[in-house]
């Protein structure tokens, strides 16, 4: 999450109007579960900055979290696939640890 805040202050990577997605899969989707959620605050800014946040479907059923999200998480039914659509729109795609 702190690399997306970071390019979104960025100017020489972002400009005002451009479209970010976070897509959470596997272990990743932790950081948008209530329960689980290290950084919720962090979350909620990146909300708040307009950066879509998507959890994947199977990875949430996977941990029994379907319905454990922070406000404002998109599920998705597969991160993979979001990923892969996202990138045929045109997206860029930048994995973080």
């Amino acid at each position: 999450m702190v690399n997306v805040l970071n390019m979104l202050y960025d100017e020489t990577v972002y400009e005002e109007g451009d479209e970010v997605v976070i897509v959470a899969n596997g272990g990743g989707v932790r950081m948008f579960v209530e329960a689980t959620a290290s950084a919720p605050d962090r979350v909620e800014q990146l909300r708040e900055d307009g950066v879509e946040l998507c959890a994947c479907g199977n990875a949430l059923r996977g941990m029994h979290a379907e319905d454990d999200l922070l406000p404002g998480v998109e599920v998705v039914p597969s991160g993979s696939g979001a990923l892969a659509r996202l990138q045929d729109e045109g997206y860029g795609y930048v994995k973080a640890p």
